[in-house]
């Protein structure tokens, strides 16, 4: 697997191996070389962003959590660009 080092943008096709593009382990391949970005947040503003999460969404899942930044994320780069 490391032979996918290089490819900062992996994607299922650039799997060479069958066995290696099935399904489940295919995709954790190709989500594990997804960009990242650690937010390091004051408490209350934290509590603040969780506390729109659960009003937004009903629950604070990790699903809605991320979702809820990509949005702001996603929203900020347009508004910047």
């Amino acid at each position: 697997m490391a032979e996918w080092l290089g490819f900062p943008d992996l994607k299922k096709e650039d799997i060479a191996a069958d066995y290696l593009r099935e399904k489940f382990l295919g995709e954790d391949l190709v989500r594990t070389k997804r960009g990242r970005i650690v937010v390091i947040m004051e408490q209350d503003a934290y509590q603040e962003f969780l506390a729109a999460v659960k009003k937004r969404f009903g629950d604070i899942s990790h699903h809605h959590v991320n979702g809820a930044a990509l949005q702001a994320l996603k929203e900020w780069a347009a508004k910047n660009m």
